[in-house]
């Protein structure tokens, strides 16, 4: 019996799959599986951590591009890839349509492939090109982070439901990320070194370091992660529910549209996205311009540079505490005091440049160190709050839509990265910048009052404005535990006329939406009946 059962399942093209290791889940989520998720941190870090941090000085030093140009080149990659990235986690979601989705996995297809992707960004760091090259080289790269990282993002909402399970992936994945950035910092400074001011060298060297190691640490998360698997009766189901949803019709850009804008009916993911959108605008800000400051406002070298930033191994334990922190205290709390920080960090570079103390590098060092524990809670807080909003979605549309919000969330991203880098690079144009090919060169008072206003006024600017929206943010551990019960009740076949109060005003607080006005859980209830 049991092996006719068998072979009726073997070769039916769908369900044969779901004993795949990919599928299975291995226990209860530790610190070693949350390692093992969070290796693929690096992926990013490899693909765009240098970037914000060294590519455009690269570019205005070493390749004669102007700043301008640059800038271009920066906004035409982010926009390519904030196109891509918004249609990516609608692909991951439903590539489970086709034998390759199903067999390799619809998140785990895309994690095995940008192992060779990471060895690509090599070629960004080539000197003595052309524009159309660097431009076309950053492109792929771009193009190719978003699209294969998206699909990972999702994982924690398929691999647990539990609160402290999921923070303790997001704590990890931001440990090593905070580990993997202070590393963007002091591989190079070290590198510089050993080479010329004037050699372009170290940059290629240091992303060929990198690459190589995020190649065997993607095998790291492929190996030990698992996804949910969407069954044949299960994909019948979605179907119908999507056809239901579109009137019969099959989905199409219009609808696509739709679903991605849908998004933001959820009133927690709307104040989310505008405290991602203003605070990651002025880490690009800070990261764009700071070598700047150092070389052409300070005199100093770009190991000072390397130097300073690297002080970002303070993210590790900050990462630790925040994730501790963050079950005792709400996000809000943690936002404001993260933002408090960067704040006083930002006054300092002003007061620095301006009145040149004595005793200089302890000034550098002492706003470094609010600055970077500041940006690490920036950093922890939006990407731990991310697994839970899908849930969000799920008690006001009954599906889980976890791919399209990390879409979008990665949308916004690239959007905030281009126009910040445009900005910033546009900014030192109009100020007169001077590029180089062969090293830095002197530069206009005018260019360097820009450079201090930027990494000052503008980065003080934007943490003000997520500082606006983090003291409207509501979503935490309380809150999250209420809908998440009242979500696991009516996902039982419990009415929704049974709802208390006080969950009922929770659910419409997070969620935006009237708790009456949700349709699809108004299935549960029944007629009574009339004796």
């Amino acid at each position: 019996m049991d092996t006719n059962n068998k072979q009726s399942v073997v070769h039916d093209g769908w369900d044969e799959y779901a004993n795949k290791r990919i599928y299975q889940s291995r226990g209860k989520v530790g610190i070693w599986r949350s390692l093992g998720f969070g290796a693929f941190s690096f992926f990013s870090i490899s693909m765009q951590g240098l970037v914000g941090a060294w590519l455009m000085f690269f570019y205005t030093t070493f390749a004669g591009l102007s700043a301008g140009q640059g800038a271009t080149i920066f906004l035409i990659g982010r926009v390519a890839d904030a196109i891509v990235s918004l249609i990516m986690g609608n692909i991951s979601d439903n590539v489970y349509k086709y034998k390759i989705g199903r067999k390799y996995g619809r998140r785990h297809l895309f994690i095995l492939a940008a192992a060779p992707a990471v060895l690509i960004a090599i070629t960004m760091w080539v000197a003595g090109m052309n524009f159309w090259y660097y431009l076309i080289t950053y492109l792929i790269v771009t193009v190719l982070m978003s699209t294969l990282q998206i699909p990972w993002e999702t994982l924690p909402n398929e691999m647990t439901k539990d609160f402290n399970a999921r923070t303790k992936m997001s704590t990890t994945r931001m440990v090593l990320a905070g580990l993997g950035g202070m590393l963007t910092q002091f591989v190079p400074a070290q590198l510089f070194k050993y080479f010329p001011k004037s050699s372009p060298e170290p940059y290629i060297l240091m992303q060929v370091i990198f690459s190589v190691a995020t190649f065997f640490l993607i095998l790291i998360t492929y190996h030990t992660t698992w996804e949910h698997f969407v069954t044949k009766k299960e994909a019948k189901k979605l179907e119908a529910e999507a056809l239901e949803e579109n009137n019969g019709q099959k989905p199409n850009l219009k609808s696509e549209l739709k679903n991605y804008f849908s998004t933001f009916k959820i009133k927690t993911f709307r104040l989310h996205m505008g405290i991602y959108l203003s605070s990651y605008f002025a880490t690009i800000l800070f990261s764009t311009v700071f070598v700047y400051y150092i070389v052409y406002v300070l005199r100093m070298s770009t190991s000072v540079s390397g130097f300073l930033q690297s002080l970002s191994i303070v993210s590790i334990p900050v990462t630790i505490i925040a994730g501790f922190a963050v079950t005792k205290f709400t996000y809000r709390s943690l936002y404001i005091f993260g933002y408090s920080l960067i704040l006083i960090s930002a006054a300092n570079w002003a007061f620095v440049a301006l009145t040149r103390p004595a005793h200089m590098m302890v000034w550098l060092i002492v706003g470094m160190s609010f600055y970077e524990v500041g940006l690490y809670i920036l950093y922890f807080a939006p990407w731990n709050v991310f697994p839970f909003i899908p849930d969000l979605d799920t008690l006001v549309t009954g599906k889980n839509r976890a791919g399209l919000f990390a879409s979008v969330m990665t949308f916004i991203n690239q959007i905030s990265q281009g126009l910040a880098s445009v900005v910033a690079g546009y900014l030192l144009d109009f100020a007169h910048f001077r590029q180089s090919a062969s090293g830095a060169v002197s530069q206009p008072q005018s260019a360097t009052n820009m450079i201090i206003f930027i990494v000052s006024g503008g980065v003080g600017f934007m943490i003000l404005l997520a500082m606006f929206f983090a003291a409207r943010f509501h979503l935490s551990k309380k809150t999250f535990k209420v809908l998440a019960q009242e979500l696991g009740r009516l996902q039982k076949g419990g009415s929704m006329k049974d709802v208390d109060p006080h969950t009922k005003a929770v659910c419409e607080d997070l969620t935006g939406v009237k708790y009456d006005s949700i349709d699809f859980w108004k299935k549960n209830d029944k007629p009574t009946i009339q004796k």
